[in-house]
């Protein structure tokens, strides 16, 4: 229910957003998506094809611009996972990124 009521509320601004679907059960899945080169993908996140066929691992490394949001139907949650990408020279920026802010 969860899933089907996000999917019916994008469905909603189909004027305002670009939205493609790729079916996770198929092989090509992320070859799909990369040609496709989204802003943002929407998962299930308890979609065992999506991890068979196009896991996130994958889907960050094909697309580090992308923001992968993981419907979590279990508990009504959305998660917004990020694939930005930096380069630090210094260890000191290594640990400044890995400090709270503050």
């Amino acid at each position: 229910m969860f899933t089907e009521g996000i999917a019916t509320r994008l469905g909603q601004h189909l004027d305002r957003i670009d939205l493609e679907l790729v079916d996770s059960r198929d092989s090509n899945c992320l070859a799909k998506i990369r040609e496709a080169r989204p802003a943002v993908i929407v998962l299930e996140v308890n979609d065992e094809n999506v991890e068979r066929f196009c896991p996130l691992s994958e889907i960050l490394a094909a697309t580090p611009e992308v923001k992968v949001f993981r419907l979590d139907p279990d508990f009504d949650r959305i998660h917004v996972v990020t694939g930005e990408l930096r380069s630090v020279n210094e260890p000191a920026d290594l640990i400044s990124m890995l400090l709270p802010p503050g």
